[in-house]
């Protein structure tokens, strides 16, 4: 029997153009300048005002650094940002620096960001938590140990809880981030209080009479520690490509965000001296608090939290991004596989966080606040220089590539003198610290030479490295707590009547650790 023409012609056959996957761009300039407002400038504007003021030695020559400063860091980030546009899927200065200059200078990069950015800013956050918690509550000064006991806590809860948690923990992130606007305008009201009410005496001779006075080297050391204070910007580069108009609408961010927080950080150091003389200042390190007992008592607690919150989510932000690039550095070859990987329950990188949180640690117990900062600015200015190097190399020698964006000439090339200049005065003026934090990272070649270039290992070292050497990292970071805590319990604070003894803190810490351990 004949079948019916229509039963007898084959099934038409759909062809479907499937076109590369992108990411949706869905960030517009308003959203842009919002991220770049929330994270600019990190926690550091409750801690660096006094380093700031010690080197600049009066009031009107730091308000001056902390616009220079900002200024500094704009002009940086409008750098990074045509080379954002022009690689917008790279991801920062490790891949720029990767994709222009080659195999050994990126991975010195990646080494540097994670040993002397990643890890010490972990280490300085859970600092500066630890030690607005407990000043309020012992009325002085805390031990340097006893600040670390609690900061070591801190931070392997954290890590702990990143390993772990990590679709909970991101819920709070946004309360989290508030606390600091909060606390800031605290701050501000309270000095625009004290100025309506005429006191203004702080503000007397506010700059020196004599040049002379004025030591260039620690005006670099100032102006070192003013563009650490605005760091946080970096993380643009990763949000380049899901920007709607990468060319027009992130420069456009980059400058507002920074004329607001230049304007909010200036404002917020004129209300410390308006309300605290220049002992006050020089005599803590916890600002904010000293500030909150001039202004009215009954306030410390409120800015202890706020601060200690947003201290917090600064640190649960870092852990979560920082870690990520560790990860992808393993990916490119430029460290061990096993810091590539996931845990297979939570999908977390979680060996990569727990390396990180190991030289953390140790920052935390060799370093203080100033070498803590120190270490993460030199090499900030170090990759500013290498990042501003590749996007002058790339109009010379690619002028043709397509650039959304194009930056100053002009400007990118006085920045990079600037930071070249910086870095050099700040070596003169503190030798032996700058130059411990640069032989760190020079310690990266042959890092590089043995454990990247060198790919004829025997086959034991790499099974050595990965199955004994770093799963074992937790448990040197349970021992180093544990004799942090013993060393503590020597010592008593500088309030003779409390003795630090934090037996629940360590009982705390203990059952954080379980979680890694098991």
């Amino acid at each position: 029997m004949e079948q019916p023409e229509s039963e007898s012609r084959p099934e038409p056959v759909v062809v479907t153009k499937v076109d590369h996957v992108k990411m949706k761009k869905s960030i517009s300039l308003l959203h842009c300048t919002a991220i770049l407002i929330s994270v600019t400038g990190h926690i550091s504007i409750f801690i660096t005002p006094t380093a700031i003021f010690r080197y600049s030695e009066s009031v009107g020559i730091s308000l001056l650094i902390w616009l220079i400063g900002g200024l500094i860091n704009m002009g940086v980030c409008l750098c990074f940002t045509e080379m954002g546009t022009i690689y917008p899927k790279a991801g920062g200065g490790y891949a720029y620096v990767l994709k222009v200059f080659g195999d050994l200078p990126g991975f010195m990069i990646m080494f540097g960001y994670i040993m002397m950015i990643c890890c010490p800013f972990w280490a300085f956050v859970a600092y500066i938590a630890s030690l607005y918690t407990l000043q309020p509550i012992l009325g002085c000064r805390p031990t340097e140990l006893g600040v670390k006991l609690l900061a070591a806590w801190i931070l392997v809860t954290l890590v702990a809880l990143n390993c772990v948690y990590m679709k909970y923990i991101t819920k709070v992130q946004t309360f989290l981030s508030t606390t600091k606007i909060i606390a800031l305008l605290i701050i501000i009201t309270g000095g625009i209080i004290h100025l309506i009410q005429g006191e203004t005496e702080n503000l007397e001779n506010s700059f020196p009479t004599t040049a002379e006075s004025l030591e260039p080297g620690n005006l670099a050391m100032a102006v070192f520690f003013s563009i650490f204070t605005y760091g946080g910007w970096q993380i643009l580069c990763s949000l380049m490509e899901e920007v709607r108009d990468p060319g027009k609408d992130a420069p456009r961010a980059v400058c507002l965000s920074f004329i607001i927080i230049v304007l909010k950080y200036i404002l917020t150091n004129l209300a410390y001296f308006i309300v605290l003389s220049p002992q006050q200042i020089l005599q803590t390190d916890a600002i904010a608090v000293i500030f909150t007992d001039m202004l009215y008592p009954s306030l410390t607690p409120v800015i202890s939290v706020l601060v200690g919150v947003s201290c917090v989510g600064v640190l649960n932000a870092s852990i979560m991004g920082h870690s990520r690039i560790l990860f992808a550095g393993a990916r490119n070859g430029h460290a061990p596989l096993i810091l590539g990987t996931l845990h297979v329950q939570f999908l977390t990188p979680w060996a990569a966080i727990i390396f990180m949180s190991a030289w953390s640690l140790v920052m935390l117990v060799t370093g203080g606040l100033t070498r803590l900062m120190e270490f993460i600015q030199i090499f900030s200015t170090i990759l500013s220089i290498f990042v501003i190097s590749a996007q002058l190399y790339l109009r010379k020698t690619q002028p043709d590539i397509k650039r959304p964006f194009k930056a100053n000439l002009v400007m990118a090339v006085a920045v990079l003198a600037i930071n070249i200049i910086l870095l050099i005065f700040c070596i003169i003026a503190a030798p032996d610290r700058i130059g411990l934090g640069l032989g760190v990272w020079l310690t990266s070649i042959p890092v590089y030479l043995v454990f990247v270039k060198w790919t004829s290992k025997p086959k034991g070292f790499n099974k050595v490295m990965g199955k004994y050497i770093l799963p074992n990292v937790v448990v040197v970071c349970y021992y180093i707590l544990h004799y942090l805590w013993y060393l503590t319990s020597k010592y008593t604070t500088t309030c003779s009547e409390f003795k630090l003894s934090l037996p629940c803190i360590v009982r705390l810490l203990q059952l954080s650790i379980s979680v890694y351990r098991n």
